[in-house]
């Protein structure tokens, strides 16, 4: 099982001036071991890059994997098509409750329902 996240989400620090992590997926590891997709630095006006490291790094999605959507909309976009792309239609995702702290998962089932074979 593995927890994919889109894209690294950093800050500056103003007292050090170190680059640091700006969330804490730490919660997210019950759903399984953490992988970053995509650099802070990936761009939506440049998509080529992103799309062939996205294809590459969900290659082997599936049904006990899991997208979290941090980052810029378009990358979200194209990461969340390409993962149900690769798993028949679904994809399973993890949404932020900060009622119960904790992440909660929301599956997509058959995304593409009219091209599927």
């Amino acid at each position: 099982m593995t927890v994919f996240i889109v894209q690294e989400q950093k800050w500056v620090d103003p007292v050090d001036g170190q680059l640091k992590p700006k969330f804490d997926f730490s919660t997210a590891t019950a759903h399984g071991q953490i992988e970053f997709l995509l650099h802070p630095s990936a761009s939506p006006f440049n998509l080529e890059p992103a799309i062939a490291t996205l294809q590459e790094r969900l290659a082997g999605f599936s049904d006990q994997d899991y997208l979290l959507l941090t980052g810029n909309p378009v990358l979200l976009g194209l990461a969340v098509a390409i993962a149900a792309d690769i798993n028949d239609g679904d994809v399973a995702m993890l949404q932020w409750s900060g009622a119960k702290g904790t992440y909660i998962p929301v599956r997509a089932k058959n995304v593409f329902p009219d091209c599927l074979d």
